[in-house]
């Protein structure tokens, strides 16, 4: 089974929430803390559900997320 790693880049988000709203998982949350611009930002709060579908990256319509695939010893890149 794959797992997967998640990275959001704060100065990027924009805190629409679409990361939270589509992970099917709850991977991701909003959270009280907010960037520069005084927008919320989202959190990891459950990283061992997150299979690395890629789907919260996908729905990112500023580029923020990065998500990470590994299996059986190997790292790559999901879409």
């Amino acid at each position: 089974m794959a797992k997967g790693e998640i990275e959001i880049n704060e100065n990027c988000c924009l805190g629409c929430g679409f990361c939270e709203e589509f992970c099917s998982r709850g991977c991701i949350e909003m959270t009280d803390k907010l960037s520069l611009l005084g927008l919320p930002l989202p959190a990891v709060t459950a990283p061992e559900k997150c299979n690395a579908c890629g789907i919260c990256g996908w729905m990112c319509p500023h580029l923020a997320i990065e998500v990470y695939k590994y299996s059986e010893d190997t790292l790559t890149t999901a879409v």
